[in-house]
């Protein structure tokens, strides 16, 4: 009898791999491994996550440069997305990293309130049964100090966002992977995307606030 629990993830691009997240939204994959160093899903942060909890990975809905805002089918508050989730058996567990691409792309604060808030709601009415955990934003670390992902100059500070999440959570009644109080940078290619090193710290993050 199998007693592992079903992890799923919805994320975005720093969750993607080749061959486990749909088609035509992944960032990580054997072409860029020389890049990043992550050279199979065993070096992402959710696979070595579903490790540490002895789990099995149930989907991961993960898509590059998807925001929680908006109405598109790649939104974290996508009906669609939500419900893939099950779509090899409904989940015990599921893991939310998303919010980096509201923050990079500047959606307004009282917008990724309501629509994080909304996301929550869809989640616990499809998956009443299952733990929900929301990560916060973890700062990420260019190699080089100059060139990020995103013009951080022109974005709202990161715990602007993490304050929404932390809230939206307590109001949902779900846990909280606080990632951003540690005051950790994980190391990454471009400011957001880890490598492998900043994919095992941000494993190690989780790891820690998943066992408290």
């Amino acid at each position: 009898m199998n007693n592992k629990k079903r992890i799923s993830i919805l994320g975005d691009s720093v969750s993607t791999y080749y061959g486990l997240t749909p088609e035509g939204y992944v960032f990580y994959g054997s072409w860029n491994a020389g890049e990043t160093g992550v050279e199979s899903p065993e070096d992402t942060w959710w696979m070595k996550v579903i490790r540490a909890m002895d789990g099995e990975l149930g989907r991961n809905n993960s898509l590059s440069g998807c925001l929680v805002a908006g109405r598109a089918l790649s939104s974290g508050t996508s009906l669609n997305r939500i419900r893939d989730l099950s779509v090899n058996g409904r989940p015990d567990m599921i893991l939310v990293a998303l919010g980096a691409n509201d923050w990079g792309f500047s959606v307004l604060p009282e917008e990724f309130a309501s629509e994080y808030a909304r996301m929550l709601y869809l989640l616990k009415e499809t998956y009443p049964y299952a733990d929900i955990w929301c990560a916060t934003l973890p700062e990420g670390r260019a190699p080089d100090d100059e060139y990020f992902f995103f013009d951080v100059d022109s974005c709202i500070s990161k715990r602007v966002y993490s304050d929404i999440i932390r809230k939206a959570a307590a109001e949902s009644g779900v846990h909280v992977a606080d990632l951003h109080r540690s005051g950790q940078e994980y190391s990454s290619i471009d400011g957001v995307h880890p490598d492998k090193k900043g994919m095992q710290m941000l494993a190690d993050l989780w790891i820690r606030e998943l066992k408290k």
